[in-house]
């Protein structure tokens, strides 16, 4: 059985920038999955009303049971999974996430972190392997890429990842991506970011 997953925050998702390549996983060595699988080879082969819906929902929780245990096993040992794993960290990563709108400041993420601003900025960039806004701008682009594969306008996109308009978004994602969005979505069409599993 395999599946493939679409992560949703374009090309600069930072959970599979933080995955190793290739992530294996002997499964028989990991008995928490097995409930999980037994689940989700029984809906496999039941051929019930719904079946694809419980086979989509249970490989999206397999997904997060192998996340954690390549954590456990430590072959993910930076990135923004350690950053969220971490209670601190965590907070301030999910403020980001959550609200990638927001002017953040450094001492605006360093207080939701509950530390300083000199010893947030270097744990952050010790766990996550990147500044706190290096992380925000691949965060914001990545947004930006979902939302520009929906159809969605530069303005619009700007305005809901943090830019004060269009051209500074243009120019910010030019920058990262290395040509404009436009010449991005022509190039990207019909391709998502995805990993089998």
């Amino acid at each position: 059985m395999c599946a493939t997953i679409e992560f949703g925050a374009g090309m600069l998702n930072p959970l599979i920038a933080s995955l190793p390549e290739p992530l294996v996983l002997p499964l028989d060595a990991l008995p928490e999955l097995a409930p999980t699988l037994q689940l989700l080879f029984s809906e496999a082969f039941a051929k019930l009303p719904g079946r694809q819906t419980a086979i989509d929902r249970l490989f999206e929780y397999l997904f997060v049971l192998l996340i954690r245990s390549a954590m456990n096993a430590q072959l993910v040992d930076s990135g923004v999974l350690m950053g969220l794993n971490d209670l601190r960290l965590g907070k301030a990563i999910e403020g980001m996430h959550k609200h990638p709108e927001t002017s953040w400041s450094l001492e605006q993420l360093a207080q939701r972190a509950g530390m300083s601003r000199a010893r947030f900025a270097a744990y952050f960039r010790e766990v996550v392997g990147m500044t706190p806004f290096d992380y925000l701008t691949n965060w914001r682009l990545g947004v930006a890429q979902t939302m520009l594969r929906k159809g969605n306008s530069l303005k619009l996109i700007a305005s809901a990842v943090g830019y004060a308009n269009a051209t500074a978004l243009t120019r910010v994602f030019t920058q990262r991506v290395g040509m404009p969005p436009s010449e991005w979505l022509a190039r990207s069409s019909g391709t998502q970011e995805v990993t089998n599993i």
